[in-house]
């Protein structure tokens, strides 16, 4: 063999490939989609679209030309030149169909696999808008609250059951002006259905969920548990608690912002009262904030009045209500005056003025009634009076103050408010609970907020390009089972103690690639072999955390 012109060609991108097909067969995803009624060959491109949505989040099209760059025909055993974007359109179609059974299967599997229990449940609601109409969408609809400020764009609602590990049990789509306390109910009959025969776990939610209708629902549920933050100024019959019960420390916090907690059972609820240093540093600063927004705001529009560019009373009042609705958690602070301007006069009657300047003089007037005059202007205009008519003006009584907008806090009610900041209140009607454990407990919420962010940058749920809202859908669907494969990667490394996020570990395996190693003969021919790079020290470590076979890759050999 002639070592000297060895050649390495045809490297494709081997790591993430790798350890998302680990997981993949470790979920039986390939059993559970045989039960669903998909061949080999839709496995194997069910597979590619979870794969590719997990590492490079690409659509159906671009796909094929993912492919091209990756190990798929060495580990997942598919010929990508026989891929066709429409094959991942109809694959994404007959996922949707079978989510139900899907969802169920995978997180029975989750929780055999992790060993995981389902007595306590997250819930929560996010959205993806579009890029587009979506006029053949009916979920798809306009939001002014729309979470990524994109009001521009139409929008539906994903809603996410989370299990206390981060796992995701079960999810719902709706439409874009769904708001959190109107889809508990959906949520609640599914949940319901599935425990059947065994006692309802707890579900824990934010304020933006409570109402006074959610609630009541709630209550329906006899053996249904539930832990939730109280809406701001539900807290106000405990406040004097706040301020004179003695609070301790929550402890195991050492390096993190302290927070006291105080328990209070009050009839059938117990209240845990929690102050603590983080929120109120943020409340305080967000406060803050709002407090200079709002008076930028009003500088400006005083600068205008001023100006002479506002000058109708009725829209300047009309824009600091807007001001006071817009920034409402401090305007409350705030005592705004406007006085308009005023002007008037008066003649002596023992004493004669020309007659042009007294019709001057009324004209003048009846614009400044209307309004249809600035307070600049009108001064202005006196001035030429004053010179053009000197002594009748200096015989007229005139009465001209500016239009003023003036603002103060109110010091009393400000340092109420600042009091409460990093106070807040939580309920629950497990009565069973210490403090320490109600809080543990519901910061638990913090994972689905990571699901989340995972879902929205790492798995392509948002922006969605697709119009039709059964690929809509079924765009959503794999976001959410790529997220399966995602959180049990995180979770298997938090297990050995590595709290590392996918993007790192992706980004660190990248480079463990498989190559093909040509080897010329004396005889003419080339001896083509197709094996994998040789892992480095961190992709060992990373596969070794995993359990990932590196080792038994396949190696194939041929002629050419």
């Amino acid at each position: 063999m002639q070592k000297k012109v060895l050649n390495v060609s045809y490297d494709r991108e081997l790591g993430p490939i790798l350890i998302g097909h680990c997981f993949w067969e470790r979920l039986n995803f390939s059993t559970i989609l045989s039960d669903c009624g998909f061949n080999k060959t839709q496995i194997k491109t069910a597979q590619i679209s979870l794969l590719n949505r997990l590492i490079a989040q690409d659509s159906e099209h671009s796909i094929i030309s993912w492919l091209q760059t990756v190990a798929i025909e060495e580990i997942v055993g598919l010929d990508v030149s026989l891929c066709g974007d429409d094959r991942f359109y109809r694959i994404s179609d007959k996922l949707l169909k079978n989510r139900d059974y899907i969802e169920e299967k995978l997180y029975q599997r989750e929780k055999d696999l992790f060993s995981l229990e389902d007595s306590i449940f997250l819930y929560d609601l996010t959205n993806t808008y579009f890029e587009g109409v979506c006029a053949k969408n009916p979920k798809a609809q306009y939001n002014g609250n729309q979470k990524e400020k994109r009001t521009d764009c139409p929008q539906v609602v994903v809603a996410l059951v989370l299990d206390g590990d981060g796992f995701i049990r079960r999810h719902r789509i709706f439409n874009g002006k769904m708001t959190d306390v109107k889809s508990l109910d959906k949520i609640l009959i599914a949940l319901e259905d599935d425990f059947k025969d065994k006692p309802m776990p707890t579900i824990i939610f934010d304020r933006g969920m409570v109402s006074d209708d959610n609630l009541k629902l709630l209550n329906k549920y006899d053996n249904l548990k539930y832990i939730l933050m109280c809406r701001p100024n539900e807290d106000q019959f405990l406040h004097q608690d706040f301020h004179n019960q003695q609070f301790s420390l929550l402890e195991g916090r050492d390096r993190k912002p302290k927070v006291e907690i105080f328990l209070k059972e009050v009839d059938d609820a117990v209240y845990l009262l929690c102050k603590s240093e983080g929120r109120k540093a943020k409340e305080t600063a967000m406060r803050n904030k709002a407090e200079e927004r709002l008076e930028a705001e009003l500088t400006n529009l005083s600068n205008q009045i001023q100006k002479g560019r506002e000058n109708n009373p009725v829209n300047i009042e009309r824009r600091i209500g807007k001001f006071k609705e817009r920034h409402s958690k401090v305007a409350k602070y705030y005592e705004i005056k406007y006085q308009h301007r005023e002007f008037s006069y008066t003649v002596p009657d023992d004493i004669g003025i020309a007659k042009r300047f007294s019709n001057s003089l009324k004209k003048l007037k009846d614009k400044a009634d209307k309004d249809e005059i600035s307070f600049p202007a009108l001064g202005k205009k006196l001035t030429e009076f004053n010179q053009k008519y000197t002594s009748d003006y200096l015989k007229t009584n005139i009465h001209l103050k500016k239009p003023t907008l003036t603002w103060a806090i109110i010091d009393e009610i400000q340092d109420k408010g600042k009091k409460l900041d990093g106070n807040y209140l939580l309920k629950t009607n497990r009565k069973g609970l210490k403090q320490a454990e109600i809080w543990n407990l519901y910061v638990m919420l913090t994972r689905i907020e990571n699901a989340f962010r995972d879902l929205k940058s790492y798995l392509g749920l948002r922006p969605n390009y697709h119009q039709k809202e059964q690929r809509v859908d079924g765009h959503i669907f794999i976001s959410i089972l790529a997220y399966h494969l995602l959180h049990s990667i995180e979770h298997t490394l938090r297990q050995k103690g590595d709290h590392s996020r996918w993007a790192t570990i992706r980004r660190l395996v990248s480079t463990h690639n498989y190559s093909t190693i040509q080897l010329p003969t004396t005889k003419g021919t080339v001896i083509n072999v197709r094996k994998p790079g040789i892992p480095e020290a961190v992709h060992i470590n990373v596969y070794n955390k995993l359990g990932i076979d590196y080792k038994n890759l396949p190696i194939k050999k041929n002629l050419a």
